[in-house]
Formats: structure tokens, sequence, C-alpha cells
């Protein structure tokens, strides 16, 4: 509710100012522009990290609460490692199931394990965003040209 607020704040300084409607719009999309490329870039990330894994034996153990969302803790090689992505809540029961072995990749790197949650998540986002990304960032590329063009 806040960045509705926060929003219409800048909206209307934006019209005391002096701006009109067009410009709003252009920044309206340049920030949902933005946000896409960030998401997309986050998927790059995850890939990266997906080419760095090793697949393991893992056992899970629990549901870990240090984050801001719950996510679960796998036992690879006699350490406690947290999954990439929060835990899927719907189906809990189901999909972690103590003390049963599954196959993760473990990123050593960052040490973190993908399972196979967040293994399609990182297919998935990677497939829709990234391409967004790319034709965010080239349309963002032609409006902030064709204004500079119009100046």
């Amino acid at each position: 509710m806040e960045y509705f607020v926060g929003g219409a704040m800048v909206v209307i300084i934006m019209l005391c100012i002096g701006f009109g409607w067009g410009d709003i719009a252009v920044l309206g999309v340049t920030v949902v522009g933005a946000f896409i490329v960030l998401i997309g870039a986050f998927f790059a990330f995850c890939l990266a990290a997906l080419a760095m894994s090793e697949r393991k034996t893992a056992v899970f153990t629990e549901f870990s609460e240090e984050r801001r969302f719950p996510c679960a803790v796998y036992r690879i090689d006699g350490s406690d490692v947290p999954n990439m992505f929060p835990c899927e809540m719907i189906m809990r029961g189901k999909l972690y199931v103590p003390d049963k072995e599954i196959k993760v990749l473990y990123c050593r790197p960052f040490r973190s394990a993908i399972d196979k949650n967040a293994l399609l998540t990182i297919i998935l986002g990677s497939i829709i965003f990234i391409p967004s990304a790319v034709f965010a960032v080239v349309k963002m590329v032609e409006i902030i040209g064709g204004m500079a063009a119009l100046s």
C-alpha cells in the first residue's frame, strides 16, 4: 500500500514541477523495465550457480527460519546446507520428507543446495525473464534515444 502512496506522491510532485503525462508514463515504463532487467539478472546469476553445482545425495533435515522466508535445510556430506529458494508452502508435507535421501545440486561457492523445486524455478524463470530483460533493455534504449532526439 505504501508503494502506491509513494508512487502517487511522485506523480503529484512531477505534475507540480511541470512534467507532462507522457514523461510520467515513460518513467513508469522505465521503472517496470528496470525491475524486469533485475529479475533477469537474478536468474542469470542462478544459472551461473547452477553451472558451478555438483550432484550430491542429501537428506532433508528441517526448515530454517533464519531468512525472511523459510527454506529447506539439507544434510550434505555431514553439514547442513540451506536451499537456494524458499520452501514450497502448499505441498510442504509431500515434497520435504525427513530422512529420505534425494539428489540435489550443491553449489559450493554459495554454500546452497538446489532441489527439484529450485531447479524448476531457475529453468522456468530463465526462460521467461532473461529474454524479457533483453527485450526491456532494447525498448528502454529506443525510448530514451527517441526522447533525446526530440530534445
